[in-house]
């Protein structure tokens, strides 16, 4: 088959029937025989999308998401689906709404699953985890604050039960992970992991710092599906932890491999020529803040406003109505780096 009409046959999956009701937590969506997207549905906080894959013997889980509840319930879609056991779920990046739901799978699976990541991504998760889990513990009674603030000043009704609903979920996560256990990955590497199986192989690979120090993704070159992390996805990247030239690289890298379909982090199942667009945002990022600063002498105040105007034309209506909100930060993540002349 060739990749035009792969590519129309993969959308024709996503667009397939969900197995997810409106309550449930994700809406489970099938790519291909026994490979489903599990998109995350609105929560305060958010949860990562996952991805999962049966396979003869199991199924490999990618993420994890913001709290072993989420992973919980993940696990009760997943029945809908396969009586097969979880053997692995894989962390693709340290960040708090992919790791957080790790301890939910030994204690569903005990002796039989593995943590997977990679060596830089449990080093991360050492180094900086749970400090990031009780940073969010101890800006907890701020965050309750400022909702219960909005509530009292509002006064639609309808806009009202909404804040209430979100003061209800920040309580219950907040209270959740005040007894966090951060469960460590188990089985880690440098490179790449392969799980050969008779009707499939799955590929993890390293394929170089971009997001994170320690991005994996998960390919299924039969199924022509990779599983990214927050290296790609549909929304506005979180760069606070990046390597921008590099995660240009990476994502070239990544463009080598033959594939249809992208399940990222966040947002919907994307085509493969939603690479081209999420890397070359990143590309002329870094080109317009270079001119900005370099070329024109501008602070960083003034590099906001004429780096966005730049770069709001070709790439604002591809990023999920997140471009204004997050671009102002990219440009200060790389501003700052060159600075430091870090590039």
């Amino acid at each position: 088959m060739d990749r035009t009409l792969r590519a129309a046959a993969g959308a024709a999956l996503v667009l397939a029937a969900s197995s997810a009701t409106s309550d449930e937590p994700f809406e489970l969506q099938k790519l291909a025989d026994g490979v489903y997207a599990a998109i995350a549905r609105p929560r305060t906080p958010i949860n990562c999308n996952a991805a999962v894959i049966v396979y003869d013997e199991g199924v490999l889980v990618v993420d994890t998401h913001s709290r072993p509840s989420s992973a919980q319930a993940l696990m009760q879609q997943i029945k809908t689906v396969t009586d097969k056991p979880v053997r692995y779920a894989v962390n693709t990046h340290f960040h708090w709404d992919h790791v957080q739901g790790n301890h939910a799978y030994p204690v569903a699976f005990p002796s039989q699953v593995a943590i997977v990541a990679s060596e830089a991504t449990r080093q991360n998760l050492i180094d900086m985890g749970m400090q990031r889990v009780r940073d969010q513990i101890d800006a907890g009674p701020r965050q309750l604050a400022e909702i219960e603030g909005r509530i009292a000043a509002e006064k639609d009704g309808s806009a009202k039960a909404r804040l209430q609903d979100e003061l209800r979920q920040q309580q219950e996560y907040l209270a959740e992970i005040r007894s966090l256990e951060l469960k460590l990955p188990d089985l880690t590497f440098d490179k790449s992991l392969i799980l050969h199986r008779p009707d499939r192989d799955i590929t993890l690979l390293f394929l170089g710092r971009g997001h994170t120090s320690g991005d994996v993704v998960v390919y299924l070159p039969k199924q022509k599906v990779v599983a990214t992390g927050d290296l790609l996805h549909g929304w506005m990247p979180f760069m606070g932890d990046s390597y921008p030239p590099e995660w240009v690289a990476t994502l070239d890298a990544l463009d080598k491999l033959d594939f249809d379909t992208i399940v990222g982090g966040h947002g919907s199942v994307k085509p493969r020529s939603h690479l081209r667009f999420f890397r070359n945002y990143l590309a002329d990022l870094i080109e317009a803040v270079k001119a900005a600063a370099r070329g024109r002498g501008e602070t960083l105040e003034q590099a906001k406003i004429s780096v966005a105007a730049a770069l709001a034309p070709k790439y604002e209506a591809g990023m999920d109505g997140r471009f204004a909100g997050s671009v102002g930060a990219n440009i200060e993540k790389v501003y700052k780096d060159l600075e430091e002349k870090r590039y």
